[in-house]
């Protein structure tokens, strides 16, 4: 569910976990380049966040479930040379170098640490967010909360609240049900993904996703499902989302699979750049 791509990943497909080979070495950031690496408080538990820190509106890179913030290493360079702007990856609670705190696990809990820790590194203005399968749930709650904030958002095949009915999610996560302990004990973060899955889905069937805001969805041409069902009814969910506002457009990965990121690093490197100068043109 969820980047849950990323653990189907972890569980059974190695070669998405191992698939972090550099495909722009010649891009890789120069030492001149002010990045902060630091954890912040936000309130009994801390998040990692990296900042490359540069002009306003920042991007705003939002991870799909089960990855760390080197998700995007391969793409931040060449976005930090061809916009200036400041970049900020951060690992989600229970990831990365992120802490958990069991009681603070919903989505709601996790945007407002989010919004805790932008704020403490003074980079509470405006953003252009890039989000990926399950990143796409908290782009939308940012949107939904701060729509004068959010210049513009680029989608890598994001979640869609359409798609994650109730018995999609409970067909996903019923393959992991023997290994819940294993997970809760190795992998915490994996675990109250979950405990708290049909809580997502169903909070996030309430959102609404402001129209105003433009959005490029770019959907893989390949997604993980099982069957060719479960991969129609994916891009029918892109499909629906996008037709929701004329401000929304859909570009097909041709020949990518989930992760797009790294199959297609040039489509998704020129398609930022290329909205974050139009966010510009129309002013912070």
């Amino acid at each position: 569910m969820y980047s849950m791509f990323k653990i189907t990943s972890f569980v059974l497909l190695a070669s998405l976990i191992s698939s972090n080979i550099s495909l722009l070495q010649r891009d890789r950031p120069a030492s001149s380049i002010p990045i902060m690496d630091t954890l912040i408080d936000v309130g009994g538990r801390q998040l990692h966040f990296n900042v490359w820190k540069g002009k306003s509106p920042a991007i705003l890179f939002e991870t799909g479930a089960g990855d760390d913030l080197s998700v995007w290493s391969d793409i931040l360079a060449p976005i930090y040379k061809n916009t200036g702007a400041t970049l900020i990856t951060y690992d989600r609670a229970g990831f990365g170098k992120s802490t958990l705190d069991s009681n603070q696990i919903t989505l709601k809990q996790q945007l407002d640490a989010l919004t805790t820790g932008l704020t403490k590194l003074d980079l509470s203005d405006n953003y252009l967010l890039v989000a990926h399968s399950f990143g796409g749930y908290f782009s939308t709650l940012l949107a939904n909360k701060y729509p004068e904030k959010i210049k513009g958002m680029v989608l890598l095949d994001p979640n869609q609240a359409a798609f994650w009915t109730d018995a999609q999610t409970k067909d996903y996560w019923s393959q992991y049900a023997s290994m819940k302990q294993a997970f809760k004990k190795e992998n915490p973060g994996v675990y109250w993904l979950m405990v708290n899955a049909y809580q997502n889905t169903r909070e996030m069937r309430q959102v609404t996703f402001p129209s105003t805001i433009p959005v490029i969805d770019i959907v893989a041409e390949t997604p993980p499902w099982k069957t060719a069902k479960e991969n129609a009814q994916w891009h029918q969910a892109q499909k629906q989302f996008v037709a929701g506002s004329p401000s929304r457009k859909l570009i097909m990965a041709i020949g990518s699979g989930h992760y797009i990121m790294r199959d297609k690093p040039e489509l998704v490197i020129k398609t930022i750049t290329q909205l974050y100068k139009t966010a510009q043109v129309k002013g912070n």
